[in-house]
């Protein structure tokens, strides 16, 4: 068997492939042509997995059981230690935002803010009347906010529990 520069030097990598492997290449339509399904079905199938645990979206936050799950996701914060409390609550605001859900982090450590979806909603109702609200109490009675308490260490650091309400 010859070696890469060998194979380099005659201008014959071909040859070296089929030495390294024992077999030779393939083109990439023979590639394609083949049958590589994957594992989790293909994208957009009933067969592939979902982001959540159901068939419930994250977005009906007036759900009990998905506000339960949104709840175990707002809650986990506390399982780390933050020198500025502060802190957690924007990395919590930025989460959140992922599926919708706003607050204006407050000034205190312990406090309760108001939370809104989707920025609001704002405009004329079917009716005519105007709207301007959180885009969560018209499904949810008396809307939805988010209480922090903060915790101070003897390290120093602290502990921030939040929980959605």
């Amino acid at each position: 068997m010859k070696t890469l520069k060998q194979h380099i030097k005659d201008k014959n990598l071909e040859d070296f492939e089929e030495d390294l492997t024992g077999e030779k290449m393939k083109t990439f339509k023979q590639h394609m042509k083949e049958d590589h399904g994957y594992a989790g079905g293909q994208v957009g199938t009933a067969t592939s997995v979902s982001p959540e645990d159901s068939n419930i979206g994250a977005h009906n936050i007036h759900d009990p059981q998905v506000m339960e799950k949104v709840n175990a996701f707002v809650s986990s914060i506390c399982t780390q230690e933050y020198i500025n409390p502060k802190a957690a609550m924007e990395q919590l605001a930025n989460k959140l935002a992922t599926i919708g859900l706003s607050f204006k982090v407050p000034g205190e450590d312990n406090a309760t803010v108001e939370v809104a979806q989707f920025g609001g909603r704002f405009g004329k109702d079917i009716d005519g009347s105007d709207i301007n609200d959180d885009g969560i109490s018209h499904k949810k009675e008396g809307g939805l906010k988010i209480e922090f308490k903060s915790e101070k260490l003897t390290n120093g650091s602290s502990k921030v529990y939040a929980k959605l309400v």
